[in-house]
């Protein structure tokens, strides 16, 4: 959980510095003011979670398999045996299915935040996105390995190094 912590640090100061410069008035998501909202979430995905998931997937695929958090945690990612690199396909299904709930969430806030006729996709990108959270958690804590969700559906590990 520390190595998690280190890297939601460099997480929040992307989004600050995306919202900063929003308060700048640098507002490119303004321009997509009518647009379809899957426009919207693609705009928003693009910025938001896509710049994470190839942090994420550059760090852990490479040549120290740790993210920064990860690296201060003396922790790698290899793949399930813990024997070898996980690989970068792998590394990358790993990151999609992590960062699947908060995808999942923008799709929902948008769709309530604009107030588009879009509720069962809304409540249903909700309930999937807590589901998937409950069931990491449940894994985490229920395992003796304590494999989250996205490391079996990859078949990676996370070990100390």
């Amino acid at each position: 959980m520390v190595a998690l912590g280190w890297d939601y640090l460099l997480i929040v100061g992307w989004l600050a510095l995306l919202a900063g410069l929003y308060l700048l008035g640098l507002r490119p998501l303004d321009r997509l003011a009518g647009a379809p909202l899957v426009v919207a979430d693609l705009a928003i995905t693009g910025l938001s979670v896509v710049p994470v998931w190839v942090y994420l997937v550059v760090t852990e695929a490479g040549t120290v398999q740790a993210t920064w958090g990860k690296r201060r945690a003396k922790l790698i990612v290899t793949v399930g045996s813990g024997s070898g690199r996980a690989g970068q396909v792998r590394v990358m299904a790993r990151n999609a299915v992590k960062l699947l709930p908060w995808e999942l969430a923008h799709l929902a806030v948008l769709r309530f935040w604009t107030g588009e006729d879009d509720s069962v996709v809304a409540v249903v990108a909700l309930v999937l996105c807590y589901g998937l959270i409950v069931a990491t958690v449940a894994l985490m804590l229920l395992r003796p390995d304590r494999a989250a969700l996205h490391d079996l559906v990859a078949g990676t590990r996370v070990v100390t190094r």
